[in-house]
C-alpha cells in the first residue's frame, strides 16, 4: 500500500490512517498542517487550473473534469483572430486566484502554473509616461505607439506575503473519508469511528502512508467524482472504483439571494436545435457573448463556485465537506487569520478584469499596484501590493520608501470594449461544451454523426440568466451532456 511518487521524500507528506482491514476503508487519517494546508489550498484553484493539472493524472479510472475539459481545449483551439485582443486567450487560459502568490511556498504546492510576469511598452517613452500601463502577458500592444509591450519589469522586493501556511502549525487534525477535516481531539476519534459503523476495534489497523505531488492530484481528481476519496486514493489499485455520483442535477434555483441576482440581471440568449421526435438537445448557436460567459466558466475559483455561487451545495460532495470545513474552523484558533480564511472560501480573481458579459458576480483585485519607480522594488516588503485606490497613497506610511518615488501603477484591459471575444464572433456548442467558430459544415458533420436527419431538427430561443447559468455551470462539474441536463429544467 506504499505510495509510489516521483517526488523526493522531502517533498512527501506522511499520513497516520485508521484502516477498516476488513472492508478495505480509510476511517480516518491523522494529519499535521502541511496536509491541510494544501487540502484547504484546493479553495483557491480556479476551475481551468484544475482541468489542466488532472490532465497529468495517470490514474485513468477516473474521468477528467466533466464538460469543463472539452470548453478549455476548445479555448485553446479557438482562432486568434476572433479574440478581442493579443493577450486575451492568454489570461484566460492561464488564470490565477488571489490566493496564487501565498500558495507558492507550501510544503507541497499543486499549482504549477508559471509565476506572475510584468511587462510595459518597448518603447521607453511610453514606459515613462504618466499613466504608463503594466501587462501580464507580452504579446500585449500599449494603447499609445501600438508597439509591444514585451519588455519584462523584474519587481526584486515583491511585497506580496509568502506562504506560511493556512492553519496552526502546533495542530494536528482529523480528516475523514469524504474529506471533513476536525481538529484532532480524543473525543472525535472515537466517535468517527461509531459514525462509520465501526465499533469492532479487531477490524482496526494503524497504517502510514506518503502522499507527494501525483497522490495529492489524484485525490483532488478522487474528490470530484469519488464519495470516499481517501478510500480510493489508498486502495485505487484493489478495488474497483465506486460510488461515482449521478449528473442528476437537483434543484438549484436558490443558490444566489435574490439581492444577488438582482445585481446582475443580464440576459443572453441562446438559440437551441433539438430533434423533434425524442426532443434531445443537439446542437446550439450563440453570439459572442454567451461565448465570453461559457469560456469565463475556467476563471472562477473553487472557492467561489461551492461558496458564493452554490452555497456550499455544488454537487462535489468530497469538495463541499472541505468548504464547510474551513468555513466552520476558528480564526487564530485553527486558522491564522481572517484574511487568510478569505483567501480560501472567498478568493478574488487576480487578472484585474472580467468579461461584461460574466453573469455571475465574482470579484476581482483592483487594478492598482504601488511600486517604486526609482528602486524597481515595491517599498519595504511591508504593504500588501493591491490597494483599493490610488488615492489611498496618502495613507501609507511616508517612510515605506527612501527614495519617496512610490507610484500606484495599473495594469492594461485585456478586453476590449469590455468583452474577450470580438463582437463579429458566432459560435457552435455541442453538448458536452466543445465549443467551435459557427461554420455551415460543421454543422453538418455534428448532425451527421449524430444520425439526425434536417427534417427532424426545431430551433428554440432560450434566454439565460443567473438562474440558467448556474445550471449550466453545474451540470459541466459531472457531465459530459451539460445542455441536455441542464436545460431539460429550464
Amino acid at each position: 500500500m506504499a505510495a509510489s511518487t516521483t517526488a523526493n521524500d522531502k517533498d512527501k507528506i506522511s499520513l497516520k490512517l485508521m484502516v477498516n482491514t476488513e472492508e478495505n476503508r480509510v476511517i480516518f487519517a491523522e494529519a499535521d498542517s502541511t496536509l491541510v494546508d494544501t487540502l484547504f489550498s484546493f479553495m483557491t484553484l480556479p476551475l481551468g487550473t484544475i482541468v489542466r493539472l488532472l490532465e497529468k493524472v495517470s490514474d485513468e479510472k477516473v474521468k477528467t473534469l466533466g464538460s469543463l475539459n472539452n470548453l478549455y481545449h476548445s479555448l485553446v483551439d479557438f482562432p486568434d483572430k476572433y479574440m478581442s485582443s493579443e493577450e486575451s486567450k492568454f489570461l484566460m487560459l492561464n488564470p490565477r486566484s488571489s490566493s496564487y502568490d501565498y500558495c507558492q511556498k507550501l510544503k507541497l504546492n499543486i499549482d504549477d502554473t508559471e509565476p506572475g510576469k510584468y511587462f510595459v511598452c518597448e518603447n521607453s517613452d511610453c514606459y515613462r509616461r504618466s499613466g504608463a500601463l503594466y501587462s501580464f502577458c507580452c504579446s500585449a500592444k500599449c494603447r499609445y505607439c501600438g508597439k509591444l509591450m514585451n519588455q519584462q519589469i523584474k519587481f526584486m522586493g515583491s511585497t506580496i506575503r509568502k506562504g506560511s501556511g493556512f492553519v496552526s502549525d502546533e495542530m494536528t487534525f482529523v480528516v475523514t473519508d469524504d474529506l471533513n477535516v476536525f481538529p484532532n481531539t480524543l473525543g472525535l476519534s472515537i466517535r468517527k469511528r461509531c459514525d462509520f459503523g465501526t465499533t469492532d476495534l479487531s477490524k482496526l489497523e494503524q497504517r502510514s502512508f506518503d502522499i507527494g505531488l501525483e497522490q495529492m492530484l489524484t485525490l483532488l481528481k478522487a474528490a470530484i467524482y469519488c464519495k470516499y476519496p481517501l478510500t480510493y486514493l489508498v486502495f485505487n489499485s484493489s478495488q474497483p472504483i465506486r460510488e461515482l455520483f449521478s449528473p442528476e442535477q437537483g434543484n438549484i434555483i436558490q443558490h444566489l439571494t435574490k439581492n444577488e441576482t438582482a445585481e446582475n440581471s443580464k440576459r443572453l440568449t441562446l438559440k437551441v436545435n433539438l430533434q423533434k421526435s425524442t426532443s434531445k438537445f443537439l446542437l446550439a448557436e450563440a453570439d459572442e457573448d454567451f461565448a465570453d460567459f461559457i469560456f469565463g466558466f475556467l476563471e472562477i475559483p473553487l472557492g467561489i463556485l461551492i461558496g458564493k455561487l452554490m452555497k456550499g451545495s455544488s454537487s462535489l460532495d468530497s469538495l463541499d465537506n472541505l468548504f464547510a470545513s474551513i468555513s466552520n474552523m476558528s480564526v487564530e484558533g485553527c486558522i491564522k487569520s481572517q484574511d487568510l480564511k478569505d483567501m480560501l472560501i472567498k478568493p478574488q480573481l487576480a487578472y484585474k478584469h472580467v468579461s461584461q458579459n460574466q453573469i455571475f458576480p465574482l470579484d476581482v483585485l483592483n487594478n492598482v499596484q504601488l511600486f517604486c519607480h526609482s528602486c524597481y522594488y515595491y517599498p519595504k516588503n511591508k504593504v500588501v501590493p493591491y490597494i483599493k485606490c490610488s488615492d489611498k497613497k496618502d495613507e501609507i506610511d511616508e517612510n515605506l520608501c527612501d527614495n519617496r518615488r512610490c507610484d500606484a501603477i495599473a495594469f492594461k484591459d485585456a478586453r476590449a470594449q469590455g468583452r474577450y471575444l470580438k463582437t463579429s464572433a458566432k459560435v457552435m456548442l455541442t453538448d458536452d461544451l466543445v465549443i467551435t467558430p459557427l461554420s455551415s459544415i460543421s454543422t453538418v458533420s455534428v448532425l451527421k454523426k449524430l444520425k439526425v436527419s434536417l427534417n427532424d431538427i426545431e430551433e428554440h430561443n432560450i434566454s439565460i440568466g443567473i438562474e440558467e447559468g448556474l445550471k449550466i455551470l453545474k451540470a459541466s462539474l459531472k457531465s459530459l451532456s451539460t445542455f441536455s441536463d441542464a436545460l431539460r429544467k429550464i
